[in-house]
């Protein structure tokens, strides 16, 4: 029988052989859900409630859901508010006897390493073991990344790396981090693209001066993003970190205040955006699309947005690469799933959804319909159909640079720990004041005994 599914899924395949020369794939080579042998409808008539932050994972599931409710005869509630009070909203919920939802949008380990390991999450074992509920060889699991999994996975124990115990949710989108600059400006220049920080300092002041101030040399966010979406990334290229296996802050550390220094005081102080300080990942997004930035570091998936034409003036012109030190390019392994709450009354049915959204079929699917990046599945990563909407990008270097972060420089970079979201505010605090002009030294060590009581009134 030819299904929906199978039609979109052998006219992709065909759309891809076609561009690409390769020998047409069928539809069999990614089965649609109707392959599973397990019963779809069997909890038909069930409703669920997710709730979300807003982001375009959110969007992604909303997407779906009617192709879902089709098939399961279960209705889904999709519903996604600001980050500030989604955290509020996730902490009332799961520490209420009667919540309101059976599904979050579990983002990264400032998610799971909060909830996992109290146990208001569910174990995704327990419904992977139950073949009511899962067919293994439909879903495969060993298709997606094992490093994405392990970094869904803590056991709750100080100074464990993440990997340990059991995974909460199955990630169906990754983030990891890449640098990227406008082609035609590294061209005018003269300059290549960097790969240090080192690098980087210095074509940023030669872009800064050549254009007379009126493009930023270099970008990274601001705000609290700073900490994940740059220092992290960068400490442990230069051999630093945020704690050690005791649990205490590594921030008052030589490797630490060197990179703290050359990125705020050498980097972006004289030579990046204005706003700097307020700058969130929407706005370097948006602002990097306009062309403000010569070179810039963030998120692998923002290049759906630079190489838009319809919505970016530098799409078509840009070139990306790994940036780290001249001995590793390390990025933080980021990711986003569907965590379940442990005491909804309806776990096995809200599995059913995660189970779906986190397939073969739906990843592809919105990999390159909804151009939903970044997929966690090596058999969607590497489907011809990826490669030929994405490979483009760059001259060839955005898939190149994503390629490797994910088979060779990206992994989780925090320590896991439950306090993950407290110690972030209090280091991007003080990373904002360096960029003020604060002493490095001293704020970093107020920083790093700051974090230290913290962690001692938490128990650690």
């Amino acid at each position: 029988m030819i299904t929906k599914w199978s039609r979109r899924l052998f006219t992709m395949a065909m759309a891809s052989a076609c561009l690409t020369g390769l020998a047409p794939a069928t539809a069999q080579d990614v089965a649609g859900p109707e392959a599973a042998n397990i019963d779809w409808r069997q909890f038909e008539g069930t409703t669920l409630r997710f709730l979300g932050g807003q982001h375009p994972a959110s969007a992604a599931l909303q997407s779906v859901v009617g192709d879902f409710e089709a098939l399961t005869g279960i209705k889904v509630e999709v519903e996604q508010i600001s980050w500030d009070a989604y955290f509020q909203k996730v902490q009332l919920d799961l520490s209420s006897p009667d919540p309101q939802y059976d599904l979050f949008l579990a983002n990264g380990g400032d998610f799971d390493w909060l909830y996992g390991p109290t146990g208001s999450v569910a174990k995704i074992d327990e419904f992977l073991n139950d073949p009511k509920l899962t067919d293994k060889a439909w879903y495969d699991l060993a298709d997606v990344d094992p490093k994405v999994l392990a970094a869904a996975s803590w056991d709750g124990v100080a100074g464990h790396q993440a990997g340990t115990g059991s995974a909460h949710v199955v990630p169906f989108m990754s983030e990891s981090y890449m640098v990227t600059a406008q082609q035609e400006m590294l061209d005018k220049y003269k300059l290549k693209l960097p790969t240090t920080l080192e690098e980087v300092r210095d074509a940023a002041k030669t872009i800064y001066e050549g254009e007379g101030g009126k493009v930023a040399g270099f970008a990274a966010r601001g705000g609290v993003g700073v900490v994940n979406a740059a220092l992290i990334n960068f400490l442990l290229n230069y051999g630093g970190g945020d704690l050690d296996a005791d649990m205490n802050s590594r921030l008052a550390s030589t490797e630490s205040a060197y990179v703290h220094d050359l990125l705020l005081n050498q980097i972006l102080r004289p030579y990046g955006p204005q706003g700097w300080l307020a700058m969130e990942w929407t706005d370097l997004r948006a602002r990097a699309a306009q062309g403000e930035f010569g070179i810039w570091y963030d998120a692998d998936w923002f290049a759906v947005g630079y190489e838009d034409a319809a919505q970016s003036k530098v799409a078509g012109k840009l070139v990306y690469g790994n940036l780290g030190s001249a001995d590793s390019k390390f990025a933080d392994y980021y990711y986003f799933g569907l965590a379940i709450n442990d005491k909804s009354p309806r776990k096995d049915a809200a599995w059913l959804l995660a189970q779906y959204f986190s397939s073969k079929p739906v990843m592809l699917r919105l990999a390159v319909e909804n151009q939903l990046l970044m997929p966690t599945r090596a058999s969607v990563y590497n489907a011809p159909a990826f490669a030929e909407k994405y490979g483009k990008w760059g001259n060839g270097t955005w898939l190149e640079a994503a390629k490797a972060n994910l088979s060779q420089w990206s992994k989780p970079a925090f320590t896991p720990t439950d306090q993950q979201g407290s110690i972030k505010n209090i280091w991007a605090a003080g990373a904002h004041q360096i960029y003020e002009g604060a002493d490095v030294n001293q704020t970093l060590g107020q920083v790093a005994a700051d974090i230290d009581s913290l962690m001692e009134r938490a128990g650690y």
